[in-house]
């Protein structure tokens, strides 16, 4: 009695069927292309089988083997200096033939084998095959076939039997082939498009790594490269979530450890009797504040954890507008009174707010127009100052870059407002673009997903 059981036996040969199929992928691929390659071949095969088997019909092969018979018994029996000339009157349009002597080199262009019309005129009269019939055809032809016999003294009769092979069983071969290879290929691409699903996968999850610090575990599958390649990236995720969470910490302490040593001076400031000094305290308290609330923003923008949901961005335009015109500022607005959309609205509302500040703070005004197009929304804020040169407008959205003149630290920049403004357009799938505006100034065009579905916020 056997020891192993059905159980083990089956998982063995399971495992060795799964074997057979690679681990990896060039080997995968390897051998996709290895079968359409044999299948291609297979089919070549029986097209070339096709077109021997389909010759003409037996009344057909029966006269051209009887005429064969006979003029090899005539050309046999007669004279050598006579054969020459006796071929030639003996060939008609349908069947040609030429004596050749011992020694001559053929003439004859052999190109492929109809053994089974061979065996056909053989079976006609059995004269042929003892004199060594050779029967071939010439694709460049058409319908001819060609053939040799040889006679007693070494000589040979050549022959050419016209419109024997039917032109249209082999253009029916041809179309079976092409049709194969056609599937073939088809098949090939559909299994080589199966075998990158895991490198589709991987592309996806390694565009979504990083956004509103998710996490996206990938399923380590495929061939040996891609569950490589798949164990990297969740190491790789599993570190950008432990730096996260380390700025995280580290922003929560800074965020204390300086705004309390920036409030204990403000309110000693209060208590100096010089008023000049109480100002310039204060102001250099204000400004530093700014400097550690702006860069605070900055660095802690993705780890906001503010839910989108439905918002009025007309509505939000039109307050940051009209706060602007309370403090004395030229403003205007053209768009729709109502303009829904789902976003991050305090993210949202940073945006316009840093650049509605800087378009009243540098350019002395700031006009916005709001478009709406299907699924999208285009905000433009214009300004009437000296605007930006066109080689520094990529680099004014770097963080800490500051132009010079209007734009300097002298006027209380700190080269974090537009570095802000497009962080939070990107992280909201849309994108800035700083122009010029017709008047003169600056303008920056901001497009932003309007759908729940575009937006990721």
């Amino acid at each position: 009695m056997s020891g192993v059981s059905p159980t083990t036996s089956g998982a063995r040969s399971a495992a060795g069927r799964i074997r057979l199929w690679p681990v990896g992928l060039v080997g995968r691929v390897s051998m996709v292309l290895l079968a359409a390659v044999v299948m291609v071949f297979l089919a070549s095969a029986l097209f070339y089988e096709e077109a021997e088997t389909y010759i003409a019909d037996d009344a057909r092969i029966s006269q051209i083997a009887e005429t064969l018979s006979t003029d090899l018994r005539v050309i046999e029996t007669a004279q050598p200096s006579q054969r020459p000339v006796l071929a030639i009157l003996l060939s008609d349009n349908e069947l040609g033939i030429s004596w050749h002597p011992v020694g001559q080199p053929a003439p004859l262009r052999f190109s492929y084998s109809l053994g089974q019309l061979r065996q056909q005129l053989v079976a006609v009269d059995p004269v042929l095959g003892r004199a060594g019939l050779q029967v071939s055809a010439d694709p460049h032809s058409g319908s001819s076939v060609y053939g040799a016999l040889s006679l007693r003294d070494g000589s040979r009769l050549e022959f050419t039997a016209r419109d024997v092979i039917g032109r249209r069983h082999v253009t029916r071969g041809l179309a079976s082939a092409a049709i194969t290879a056609g599937a073939v290929a088809i098949a090939a691409a559909m299994l080589v498009r199966a075998l990158s699903t895991p490198l589709r996968a991987l592309a996806a999850v390694a565009d979504a790594v990083g956004q509103a610090g998710s996490w996206v575990p990938l399923e380590e599958r495929g061939p040996r490269e891609v569950r490589g390649l798949a164990r990297a990236i969740n190491a790789m995720q599993v570190r950008i979530q432990r730096l996260i969470n380390d700025r995280t910490e580290v922003l929560a302490a800074v965020s204390h450890d300086l705004r309390t040593p920036l409030a204990r001076l403000r309110l000693r400031a209060g208590f100096l009797a010089d008023p000049e000094a109480q100002m310039a305290i204060e102001s250099d308290v204000d400004e530093m504040e700014a400097m550690v609330n702006g860069v605070l923003a900055y660095l802690a923008g993705d780890l906001d954890p503010e839910p989108t949901r439905m918002m009025d961005l007309s509505a939000t335009l039109m307050t940051l507008l009209e706060s602007q015109s309370d403090r004395g500022r030229v403003t205007g607005y053209d768009g729709p009174d109502r303009c829904q959309m789902t976003a991050r609205p305090l993210a949202t509302k940073r945006i316009f707010a840093n650049l509605i500040d800087n378009a009243c703070n540098y350019g002395g005004d700031a006009h916005v127009t709001l478009r709406r197009d299907h699924d999208r929304v285009t905000v433009m804020v214009d300004d009437s100052g000296p605007g930006i040169p066109e080689h520094e407008r990529e680099r004014v959205l770097a963080a800490f870059y500051r132009l010079e003149g209007s734009r300097s630290r002298a006027t209380g920049g700190l080269g974090l407002g537009l570095a802000i403004v497009k962080r939070e357009v990107e992280r909201a799938n849309g994108t800035i673009e700083l122009a010029r505006a017709p008047q003169g100034g600056l303008r920056a065009r901001i497009t932003l997903p309007v759908s729940e579905t575009a937006s990721v916020l």
